[in-house]
């Protein structure tokens, strides 16, 4: 087999060196087999790093021979052209429509072989670093090791082939400080993205149409992102910023293949508006809706919003799920190709410590389609990522840091000032007014907003709940929160695990200590059955609450569940209040987290008493008035 290949001012090999095999293959595209190549000058020199996509000449669709050559010439090289300019866009060296007698054994193609009589290669420049996955899952949280083999070649290991003590150090890994670097690294990448976007599609207008994981590269230096892959791609106008596709009809109720389903996009990731129809009687996965197929600026951003969501949730994926790991086309197919998991995704399986402004970006970009998702008046949309960006850095900017140091130049000012107290009591006197003044306004606002709240208006209620707490009148700082909690608790509802930091932040502020312990047995008492681990995350940061039962049972329970420690004590909790009636749910969560068999052992081991007796005590908690 002749291994090289004659391009118009280079030649190229397959740099054997490369790969877990080594044997240079690096990935499968949407439409194209993809190796690390090595090229050289035609009359020698050194040699250079490349990519070499093998894409097929034709293709059958439908029935349909497809020129797959001259659809890339007439389209996809147009748009690389014109992305040129945009560093953050990978881009062509060569085309070589001829491979001559190269020949390569590929048992990932049909046939085996990729030749010059079924392929042509296009080459692309090296990007040193990773895919936006790879980065996740191997570099940051090393879920996943390269294991040399006696023959040379190398074995991928997963995380649930790890022995016990890698599986227990990857687990400590997932703690606080790192949740929180991952998290702002993401949001960068996320800020990067739509920089990138910004000039694809709102300068050039073009749509990327195949967003995921694997086509956003992270350099290895400065980790920056470089967007490949457009082999999907199309050209709009400004004027017309999206197109109508027609596909051919597929039944979902047998397995097909992964292009079958659909046109734009890929499983996981594409939006609803890009799935082919159903045919044969089979139901079309998701709810149907006005200008279903219609491809535009949202159907990206629905893929950025799932793109994203797939990182944030990767720990939690691929510690829990051998299938996804292994087979993501799969995974997402059986699990994922309905409403309830596909749209409006949020991060309930994550970290509680992932910032939920964040989450509400997410949530956003993959919102439920409706006949208006396209309408740029439509607000629960996205429809340009400069509107994304911009609330991707006001999630960033207001999320939580890891650790606040003390301003020592405002302490040092604060120790110069006392010889100008005399002039500063005659500003606080204007201060009190301009307070007073905004506490009037902002009860405006809080008045007018719960006149006819809905919970998507939750942030601004929380804006304005902060605005009444700062700038109430002194002695009137625990009414005015005992007002906010009361309109919280309305009608006897449970609040959510966005309600309590609200309420635990405002807590932080109120002017009567003593009152802490009850407030904080109210908000247990109100709390989520669903979202108590969450809430107690919360009520634990809480510093002068200690010794209440909500705040013992929040304690216990984050211990158990969040902290994987102090079992024993948390049972030594449980059977203080196992029959409390005003705080039966969190003493049936608490239960329930502890009854495990290695945390039963554990209670044991620490005791002294019989599993048997500690099982009858979980059995029995919390039975009282039920």
């Amino acid at each position: 087999m002749n291994n090289e290949i004659i391009g118009n001012s280079y030649k190229y090999v397959i740099d054997t060196s490369y790969g877990i095999n080594k044997d240079g293959f690096i990935a499968i595209g949407s439409e194209s087999v993809v190796y690390k190549g090595l090229k050289t000058k035609q009359d020698g020199g050194l040699q250079f790093s490349c990519v070499l996509k093998f894409k097929p000449k034709s293709t059958l669709e439908n029935g349909i021979v497809v020129n797959r050559l001259d659809l890339f010439r007439t389209e996809e090289l147009k748009i690389f052209e014109e992305l040129r300019e945009c560093r953050s866009v990978v881009r062509i060296d060569d085309v070589i429509e001829d491979l001559g007698s190269f020949s390569l054994a590929c048992d990932k193609v049909n046939g085996g072989v990729i030749n010059g009589s079924s392929y042509f290669c296009v080459v692309e420049e090296f990007i040193d670093g990773w895919n936006l996955d790879e980065y996740c899952r191997e570099e940051y949280w090393k879920l996943r090791r390269i294991e040399p083999l006696s023959n040379g070649l190398s074995n991928v290991v997963d995380y649930q082939d790890f022995s016990p003590e890698e599986k227990a150090a990857i687990d400590a890994s997932y703690s606080y400080e790192n949740v929180l670097k991952y998290q702002n690294q993401i949001m960068l990448f996320m800020i990067n993205l739509c920089e990138i976007m910004q000039l694809v599609t709102e300068q050039k207008d073009i749509l990327h149409l195949d967003i995921k994981p694997e086509n956003i590269m992270v350099t290895r230096y400065g980790k920056e992102l470089v967007l490949i892959d457009f082999g999907r791609s199309k050209k709009t106008t400004k004027a017309n910023r999206h197109f109508d596709r027609s596909p051919s009809a597929v039944d979902y109720g047998v397995n097909e293949t992964i292009d079958a389903m659909y046109q734009y996009g890929t499983l996981g990731y594409a939006a609803p508006e890009c799935y082919a129809k159903a045919s044969a009687g089979s139901d079309f996965p998701f709810s149907l809706f006005p200008g279903q197929g219609r491809i535009s600026v949202e159907s990206d951003i629905f893929s950025f919003g799932a793109t994203f969501w797939e990182c944030l949730n990767i720990f939690e994926l691929a510690t829990k799920s051998r299938r996804f790991v292994h087979d993501p086309h799969d995974f997402y197919r059986d699990r994922f190709l309905c409403d309830a998991a596909y749209v409006n995704r949020d991060l309930s399986c994550t970290s509680p410590h992932y910032h939920k402004k964040l989450e509400a970006v997410i949530r956003k970009c993959t919102r439920k389609r409706n006949d208006r998702y396209t309408d740029p008046e439509n607000k629960d949309f996205y429809h340009s990522y400069y509107e994304l960006r911009k609330e991707i850095e006001d999630a960033k900017d207001s999320a939580p840091t890891i650790k606040k140091e003390e301003d020592v130049k405002v302490k040092n000012a604060f120790s110069a000032c006392g010889s100008m107290l005399a002039l500063l009591a005659v500003f606080l006197m204007v201060f009190a007014a301009y307070y007073l003044m905004a506490f009037n306004i902002a009860q405006g606002k809080w008045d007018a907003l719960t006149a006819n709240y809905n919970d998507t208006q939750f942030y601004r209620l929380e804006g304005i709940a902060q605005e009444l707490v700062a700038t109430a009148p002194g002695g009137q700082v625990d009414d005015t929160y005992a007002r906010i909690a009361g309109f919280t608790y309305r009608n006897g509802g449970d609040i959510s695990e966005y309600e309590a930091p609200m309420l635990i932040g405002l807590l932080q502020h109120i002017d009567r200590p003593a009152l802490l312990p009850e407030r904080v047995d109210e908000i247990m008492r109100h709390a989520d059955t669903r979202k108590f681990k969450e809430i107690a995350t919360e009520v634990v940061k809480l510093e002068g609450a200690e010794g209440s039962i909500g705040y013992d049972l929040a304690l216990a329970i984050f211990n158990v569940e969040v902290g994987k420690t102090g079992m024993a004590e948390a049972y030594e909790t449980l059977t203080v209040y196992l029959d409390n009636p005003d705080f039966r749910s969190a003493v049936v969560k608490l239960k329930n987290v502890l009854d495990t068999d290695a945390n039963i052992k554990a209670i044991a081991d620490a005791t002294g008493s019989s599993k048997l007796e500690i099982q009858e005590v979980l059995k029995n908690a919390g039975t009282k008035g039920a």
